[in-house]
């Protein structure tokens, strides 16, 4: 009974060694990919603005969202992705820099400081994201208790795509992504309001056809993913001016000119009701009146190009857009003037490493590199702990078998920079990222440029 503190005590320090080895290595993948973000998606955005103003008038609005994906589509995808044109990106592509999240680094005193500065920047990353999602949760709970004193309207409405209520401060506005309702200020219902009420039905109900609730609740989402990634929120911004540009033209789709002149107005007489203000980040909420001097200046009749010239034009847009801003960064790769190489292992095991006799030597390797028997000799030292992930495999399925496929890329210094799975096939993901991690606090000797390894090791029961 004495040893069950000491065990606890060991449980514990081993579960904050690994919470501190996931903010390490998340804090380090961050600070590797913010800069490089914010300069592939500012350029990316650079270029959907320039677009997006040309066709200002050749182009619908609803369509002209198409060109600020690129901006979301860079944040998710790797560095050094690229658009090839012989193969689409696969998913396990897209998933890269999550999957490598999970990946140790080494951990040796002489990185202390450099790695406490990256656990900083991961905590910093985590605390705001933590906070605008709690904003934004509060701001969806505090609409909704607004919206409980919301009355359904009195009167006949038609063509309306889900429920109507009126409230007293609250609207015009179409709120709701799995059960939407359209807003409307009780002043609305007013008597000489029919002309504006029915110019705020017809936007109102082109968001809720549209799935606008949905779109803007993935973009928010996002926002908090990305958060340091600045142009992400210019584009958002954008994209929620066009779709209320695009609501416009749904309803003035046919409209002759006093029908617009009429819309303007109602927008003009909105401008001046105040509605009421639920959080600063919003609700999701999608207000009739905002936006308002660029949507008075869309209701001009224009003569648009044909639908399959912009079909065309905002397709090979965004793929030019995203092909120019693929390929691999100088944060990415080696440094310059590094000599890098590597070494591709056959598949060891603790069984192999335990009937190998141990080397009287190992030679130093040309021009200053490591050996590769120095690697595996460093490799096999973690066998045990890389044993210890495969017992409580074993623990679930005593018949798991399977081979682990770890690639590790060593910086100059030695420390190993970055270990992922690389199509292990070892069925237990859990064993997979326990044996990667062993992997990622492996500390080699300094060599003259960057390596990669390669290393798969089976285990079997």
């Amino acid at each position: 009974m004495s040893d069950l503190p000491l065990l606890d005590g060991l449980e514990r320090l081993e579960r904050l060694e690994r919470l501190g080895g996931g903010l390490e290595s998340l804090g380090r993948t961050l600070v590797e990919r913010v800069g490089p973000l914010n300069l592939w998606t500012a350029l990316l955005l650079a270029g959907a603005l320039l677009v997006d103003r040309l066709l200002a008038r050749r182009a619908r609005a609803s369509w002209r969202v198409a060109l600020y994906a690129p901006v979301g589509l860079r944040v998710l995808l790797p560095l050094d992705w690229s658009l090839g044109f012989a193969s689409s990106p696969r998913l396990v592509t897209l998933l890269a820099p999550i999957l490598t999240v999970g990946a140790g680094h080494a951990d040796d005193a002489s990185t202390e400081r450099g790695l406490s500065w990256y656990a900083l920047a991961a905590c910093t990353y985590l605390a705001v994201a933590v906070l605008l999602a709690v904003r934004a949760v509060r701001a969806r709970v505090r609409l909704g208790r607004a919206l409980a004193g919301a009355s359904p309207v009195s009167v006949a409405v038609a063509d309306a795509p889900c429920s109507v209520v009126c409230h007293d401060e609250l609207g015009p506005m179409a709120v709701g992504a799995f059960l939407p309702r359209i807003v409307l200020p009780r002043h609305l219902l007013g008597p000489g309001q029919e002309r504006a009420l029915a110019c705020v039905l017809r936007h109102e109900a082109a968001h809720v056809r549209r799935g606008d609730a949905w779109l803007l609740g993935v973009t928010q989402t996002l926002a908090v993913v990305a958060w340091p990634v600045a142009p992400l929120w210019i584009a958002i911004a954008r994209v929620r001016q066009l779709v209320e540009l695009a609501c416009d033209e749904a309803a003035l789709a046919g409209a002759d000119a006093i029908e617009r002149r009429s819309y303007g107005h109602a927008l003009l007489d909105l401008a001046h009701h105040q509605s009421f203000a639920v959080a600063p980040l919003g609700a999701g909420e999608l207000h009739f009146g905002s936006t308002l001097r660029a949507r008075i200046a869309a209701l001009a009749p224009s003569r648009q190009w044909p639908l399959a010239a912009q079909a065309v034009a905002l397709f090979v847009t965004p793929v030019a857009l995203l092909a120019a801003c693929g390929g691999r960064t100088p944060a990415a790769g080696p440094a310059a003037g590094d000599d890098g190489y590597g070494y591709q292992f056959d598949i060891d095991s603790p069984r192999h490493a335990a009937a190998a006799p141990a080397p009287a030597s190992i030679p130093a390797g040309p021009n200053g590199r490591i050996a590769p028997e120095l690697i595996q000799a460093k490799v096999r030292a973690r066998f045990g702990a890389i044993g210890a992930c495969y017992q409580a495999g074993l623990k679930k399925d005593p018949k798991l078998t399977g081979t682990v496929n770890v690639k590790s890329v060593v910086g100059m210094d030695g420390t190993t920079k970055e270990a992922v799975d690389a199509q292990s096939t070892l069925p237990d993901k859990d064993v997979v990222a326990c044996v990667v991690g062993e992997f990622g606090k492996i500390t080699y000797p300094a060599g003259s440029g960057t390596l990669t390894i390669v290393y798969p090791v089976e285990l079997t029961p």
